[in-house]
């Protein structure tokens, strides 16, 4: 099973939100009239979180153990990015290991020099009875993808987990809520409220057996 799972870095918040980019600068619609209820649970393998009670999400990808939901903002520049994963936690069995773990993933996320961290913070939490490492960072995007020609830096504010998966050894799962806007756009709201989407995870038994 663990061949499959998705490693560090793998879904990247950059090729979603050129997909976004995509769809704004050609004038298609945002795809959604075919997704499942997103006022409903979303269930995936082995866990299931409730996406945010706001329209004009739509589920830009998804596989039977990773998800990503995404939202164009109401300004340039500005998108709203959800990535559900399984993955492995190879040699990560203390709340220590998994804090240091989690540190890593979410920054590998950002590599400079395009990304500057302006500020992060880690914590070891819990949610449904698993142990979780608790992220939050906020980095400077030197080099955005953006409609105008307009070159100047944009914030990516993430607020994500990772959590030792309560029911099969081994197996995290990851949930990141990233938010990216020009500075003066900033969501003040944005971390308390990505948190509270964070904590809806429930955990169930893991299909070992599914098919990406």
């Amino acid at each position: 099973m663990k061949n499959k799972l998705v490693k560090s870095g793998e879904i990247w918040f950059a090729r979603i939100a050129t997909l976004i980019m995509f769809y704004v600068l050609s004038g298609c619609a945002i795809p959604g009239s075919a997704d499942p209820d997103l006022s409903k649970r979303l269930e995936q393998n082995g866990y299931s979180f409730m996406p945010p009670d706001q329209t004009g999400w739509f589920i830009a990808e998804r596989t039977s153990d990773r998800v990503a939901l995404a939202k164009v903002g109401r300004v340039e520049g500005q998108a709203y990015l959800i990535e559900g994963a399984q993955l492995a936690l190879d040699d990560v069995s203390t709340s220590a290991q998994l804090t240091r773990f989690a540190d890593d993933l979410f920054k590998h996320d950002l590599p400079p020099p395009r990304f500057r961290i302006r500020q992060q913070d880690i914590s070891e939490t819990s949610i449904a009875g698993a142990q979780c490492a608790l992220s939050h960072i906020v980095a400077e995007d030197r080099e955005p993808e953006i409609a105008s020609n307009v070159m100047t830096a944009m914030l990516v504010e993430s607020a994500g987990t990772v959590c030792m998966h309560p029911m099969t050894p081994g197996l995290g799962i990851t949930l990141n809520f990233t938010h990216r806007s020009f500075p003066e756009d900033r969501d003040k709201a944005f971390e308390a409220y990505a948190e509270s989407v964070l904590r809806t995870q429930q955990f169930s038994s893991v299909n070992t057996k599914s098919e990406n």
